[in-house]
Parts: C-alpha cells; sequence; structure tokens
C-alpha cells in the first residue's frame, strides 16, 4: 500500500469518526469496518446495503445516516474491497493515525476485532468447518477484541501494537483465502456431471 492510500484510510477514518459524532452514533468507526470486512470475508458479494443491514442488526442507528456519513461509508468499503481483492496484499484496517496514543489505537483494534468476529459470524451462510489454525486465529481475534486502552504511550507497546495490528491483517487474508478456496470447491463439485 502507497503512503497516499495509506493517508487516505486515515482521512476516511476522521471523516467518519467525525460525522458520527455530529449525527450522535455511539459505534466506533473501527468496529463498524470490523464488521464490513468480516462480511467480506464470509460472503464477498455483498454490498453497502448489506453492511448496513448488519449495523442495523448490532443497533447502529442506520436511519440517522445522512448523505454525507453514507458516502465516507460508500467509499470505506469500495476501498476494502479493493484491498481484499488485491493480489499486492494492499489490505489495511481502518484505524486511527499513528500520532494517536497507543490506549487508543489499542482500543481501536480491540473493536475492530469484535467487530470482525459480529460481521464473520453473521454474515456466514452456512456453516463452514475451519482448519484448526484459522480457528485458532478466531480465538485470537476474540482475544484482542478484549485489549486494555490504558497501553501507556512506550517503544516496547508500540511495537507489540504494530505487530498485532500485522497478525490480524493477515489472519484476515488467510480467512478470506480460505473462503474463496471453499467456494470454489463448492462451485466445482456442483458443476459435476454424473454419465
Amino acid at each position: 500500500m502507497t503512503n497516499q492510500e495509506e493517508n487516505s484510510l486515515e482521512q476516511l477514518f476522521e471523516d467518519l469518526a467525525d460525522a458520527f459524532l455530529e449525527l450522535k452514533v455511539q459505534q466506533e468507526p473501527s468496529e463498524v469496518h470490523g464488521v464490513l470486512v468480516g462480511m467480506l470475508v464470509q460472503a464477498p458479494k455483498k454490498g453497502v446495503d448489506d453492511w448496513l443491514a448488519l449495523l442495523d442488526m448490532i443497533d447502529m442507528d442506520v436511519s440517522a445516516l445522512d448523505d454525507r456519513a453514507k458516502s465516507i461509508l460508500q467509499e470505506i468499503y469500495q476501498s476494502t474491497r479493493d484491498g481484499l481483492a488485491s493480489d499486492q496484499y494492499d489490505f489495511q484496517l481502518l484505524m486511527p493515525a499513528d500520532d494517536y496514543e497507543v490506549g487508543e489505537r489499542a482500543n481501536a483494534l480491540a473493536v475492530w476485532s469484535s467487530g470482525f468476529i459480529t460481521g464473520y459470524g453473521m454474515a456466514a451462510e452456512h456453516k463452514r468447518s475451519l482448519p484448526s489454525e484459522l480457528v485458532e486465529l478466531l480465538n485470537h481475534l476474540h482475544a484482542i477484541s478484549e485489549l486494555d486502552d490504558q497501553m501507556s504511550d512506550s517503544e516496547e507497546n508500540e511495537k507489540d501494537l504494530y505487530e498485532l495490528y500485522e497478525y490480524v491483517r493477515l489472519g484476515v487474508l488467510m480467512l478470506r483465502q480460505a473462503t474463496l478456496d471453499d467456494s470454489a470447491e463448492d462451485d466445482s463439485s456442483d458443476g459435476k456431471v454424473l454419465h
């Protein structure tokens, strides 16, 4: 991902945070992004309206969103979908910029992970059995969703948070690939003709 794309995502985070504050929406931008990514990992063809329906189901007042907020969400959706589909591992989490305190960024990663687990579970069209390493990854995401936001600003905490972020980001890409592989398997078995 280029610096320009990263800055663009950080700007989208700020824009959505501002819009949510104005509209008195209680959810965090990172949480709603986690829901989106969970949904797209499970069901890559789902659209913005499906995402809004999931957000509505987790008690976000979607009716409170104005045109500006919907436009920002549309942009986040497209950027996320493109990032997940990229062969360059461009996918990034919607997070506050590095100049936020470590504790705030840790909290954002925690609510993102919680949102992901929610979106992933709610978007499942049928239960799949996952390999043990992916089940373990989901368990780790659950543990990350309980991160302490009281982390102090230190070089060690900064490094730990970066490593967790990368673990989550790459883990999501692994889950996505496993879902795509399952879908391809389902498609090929459905297309078999018996003679």
